[in-house]
């Protein structure tokens, strides 16, 4: 069975880590101790949904991101592309996974190449990964630019020629020349204008329902996570602390520390009700986490237990979990 055969869930991770070795000294380095960015995180991307990962700067959202795009190694667990292991690849497997999954990046600005035209960079992992003949690959570009809101024409333009908006847009464009089942979002629209945002999210949806695509969106602005995502996962300090269908997690939110970002973040409509909760203190360190419970030097439900007892990820209702002491 190729890794193309397989069932509705695409991506998997199965308690997934990542650590980094930090050293000390010039001549004779030893390790002083492990940064650990992801550690023993676990969630399921499905054909045509958009599960999201949310949490502060340094949770490891990105990191995660990186270990999907095989830009990283897992330190340990494993990570499964249509339920074959990924460290079981084989070459051909490899070339495969590298064409079914595609990244659209935060900055459309760095994101494209300056010296190449437009129609070229679009164009080049096509041209690398098919032999394409100068109509096909005319008909394709056409296609895509049309399907990204820009027309046929501006494939001659150079990058600088184009605004923040329509630089991702091209970006999208060249992550879907190879026609991917898997791209990941990194913070996609936070770049952008706030005007820009909603027209690029609404493309990013409907290119969703027109190419059966499944996204990995990180993201830090909630609006963005509640309108884009079916699934969302909440990062604490590397670890997933909340897993939930969107509007569940929304409506109904249970760890303290999902209950916070909800807090913080601008409501949905002004007349809202909803629980204020606002933390106290830093985030630790992921190179001295605290014991037990990471989050419990910040969470104001805490309980003697929560610094000696590491909680479990518990499913509480279907499809919604979380690692909380409080349940």
């Amino acid at each position: 069975m190729t890794i193309a055969e397989a069932t509705d869930v695409l991506i998997e991770l199965d308690e997934c880590q990542k650590f980094f070795p930090v050293t000390k000294g010039i001549v004779l380095r030893r390790l002083v101790g492990q940064v650990k960015a992801v550690d023993g995180v676990s969630f399921k991307i499905r054909q045509g949904e958009t599960y999201s990962l949310v949490g502060e700067s340094g949770c490891g959202k990105t990191t995660t991101a990186k270990l999907v795009l095989q830009v990283e190694q897992p330190t340990g667990g494993q990570i499964n592309f249509n339920g074959k292991n990924m460290a079981d690849f084989t070459a051909a497997d490899r070339r495969e996974y590298r064409a079914s999954v595609q990244a659209v990046f935060q900055d459309p600005w760095s994101s494209l190449n300056p010296r190449m035209r437009v129609g070229d960079i679009i164009l080049e992992p096509l041209i690398t990964n098919k032999n394409l003949t100068k109509g096909e690959a005319k008909e394709e570009l056409e296609n895509l630019l049309r399907d990204v809101g820009l027309h046929s024409f501006q494939g001659d333009y150079y990058p600088h020629e184009f605004s923040g908006g329509q630089r991702q847009r091209i970006a999208i464009a060249r992550a879907l020349s190879l026609k991917p089942k898997v791209m990941i979002l990194d913070e996609p629209v936070s770049a952008l204008d706030v005007s820009i945002r909603a027209q690029i999210m609404n493309l990013l949806k409907g290119l969703q329902d027109q190419y059966g695509v499944s996204y990995l969106l990180i993201a830090h602005n909630l609006a963005t996570v509640r309108y884009m995502s079916h699934h969302v996962g909440v990062m604490y300090l590397g670890k997933m602390v909340e897993e939930a269908p969107t509007q569940e997690l929304f409506n109904n939110p249970q760890h303290p520390y999902t209950k916070a970002l909800i807090s913080a973040s601008l409501p949905a409509h002004p007349d809202s009700q909803r629980e204020d909760l606002v933390l106290s203190g830093e985030v630790p360190s992921p190179l001295n986490p605290p014991s037990g419970c990471y989050f419990h030097t910040r969470c104001p439900f805490v309980m003697d237990r929560c610094s000696v007892d590491e909680p479990e990820l518990r499913e509480l209702s279907e499809g919604h979990k979380v690692s909380c002491h409080l349940y």
